[in-house]
């Protein structure tokens, strides 16, 4: 991202744009993880009685796939990868939603005195708000009264 210089507008969209794209491949890179972790952890799933009808008396390759499984789950519970996806492509479709406010000149852009910072303010307060989701995702820890709420 580029310095403010005495072009408030180019900043203001750089900013914007800069925002903009980064949630866009964020939230792709997010939501490849969650599929792939999910059809995975789906075969996994799925393999383990198989194999022990097909090899019967080894529980050898059960247990591996088990063991694969579990560790599967337990990276989507540390990544977020769901989560992630979901909050980044909600702070994109935000971003987006301002820029195109801001180049139809709608409100709070109307004013060409105001609209840079407006723009520049609105995509903070974006970035802000996703991180501050972030922050309640990262620091939620599992106990006995959360057991019920969804995830």
């Amino acid at each position: 991202m580029s310095t403010p210089s005495s072009n408030s507008t180019t900043y203001a969209i750089e900013i914007a744009n800069s925002s903009y794209s980064w949630y866009q491949r964020a939230a792709i890179k997010a939501r490849r993880f969650y599929r792939a972790s999910e059809a995975i952890q789906l075969v996994l799933s799925a393999a383990i009685p198989i194999i022990g009808i097909l090899v019967p008396g080894d529980a050898t390759a059960p247990a591996i796939l088990g063991a694969i499984l579990v560790v599967l789950t337990g990276m989507k519970s540390i990544f977020h990868w769901h989560d992630d996806y979901l909050r980044f492509s909600a702070a994109r479709e935000a971003v987006e939603a301002e820029r195109r406010l801001y180049f139809t000149n709608g409100e709070p852009y109307s004013q060409p005195s105001t609209k840079d910072s407006l723009l520049a303010s609105a995509i903070t307060r974006i970035e802000r708000e996703e991180m501050s989701s972030w922050m309640k995702i990262a620091t939620r820890r599992p106990g006995p009264d959360r057991s019920s709420k969804s995830s």
